[in-house]
């Protein structure tokens, strides 16, 4: 029988459970972002900042402590934090914490282009209020919420040398876990093997074509939400 930690019951994409997260996250986001600017003090709005960005974490390490005390054997693809989006909010604390520029700008487009479109098209089978429902949508809307915090608060903007700085690392990450895949037997940041639902990867074809036409796509998302800021300067330099 399927495990009643992990499968008692199904998500739906773009089913009422999935439009509540939205909203739940969109209110968030701006709850915090109102709060942080009504703040005077710059210190003050860095702890804000902290608190609320350290919250996807506590949600993230709580499930993993679950997970390992469930009777199901411990996969590592479930429990470390090599997953593009589960990697990232771990840096999200010492980005607001300590206010880096460096960290907000290659981080920026890879939570916009595509920690975005995870919340858009989910890649979870448990429907809530299993813990894993839980960290996945905590953690990518606290992903959204810190860069846009960055954004709105911090005054934060990303250039066109920032695009190239995060195309830059993230191949570089996307090499190191190349290596996981292989050593683990893992499928972090899917360079194995497509998500089971539906996403923009399927237009490129099967392995390892969807991974060539990933960066492509790529390159295209981080393109298009660079554009709102094209026209600006940066307000704080690297």
């Amino acid at each position: 029988m399927p495990s009643t930690f992990l499968f008692q019951a199904t998500f739906v994409n773009w089913g009422l459970e999935h439009a509540w997260w939205l909203a739940a996250g969109v209110s968030s986001i701006i709850t915090w972002i109102y709060i942080g600017r009504r703040m005077v003090s710059e210190r003050h709005q860095q702890q804000l900042g902290l608190v609320m960005s350290l919250i996807p974490v506590v949600v993230w390490a709580t499930a993993n402590v679950h997970m390992f005390t469930a009777p199901e054997p411990i996969r590592f693809d479930m429990v470390l934090p090599f997953h593009i989006c589960y990697f990232l909010n771990l840096l999200m604390p010492v980005m607001l914490w300590r206010r880096s520029y460096f960290l907000f700008e290659i981080s920026y487009f890879m939570v916009m282009a595509g920690c975005i479109q995870a919340l858009l098209t989910p890649d979870i089978p448990q429907s809530f209020p299993q813990i894993l429902n839980i960290r996945y949508f905590i953690v990518h809307i606290g992903l959204a919420q810190s860069i846009l915090y960055a954004i709105w608060v911090f005054g934060f903007r990303p250039s066109w040398r920032s695009l190239g700085k995060s195309l830059l690392w993230s191949n570089v990450y996307f090499v190191f876990v190349a290596g996981l895949n292989v050593v683990l037997d893992t499928n972090f940041m899917y360079l194995c093997r497509k998500p089971p639902t539906p996403t923009l990867l399927d237009l490129f074809g099967d392995w390892p074509w969807y991974i060539l036409g990933g960066e492509v796509l790529a390159l295209a998302l981080f393109t298009v939400v660079m554009l709102p800021f094209a026209l600006r300067k940066p307000q704080v330099k690297a």
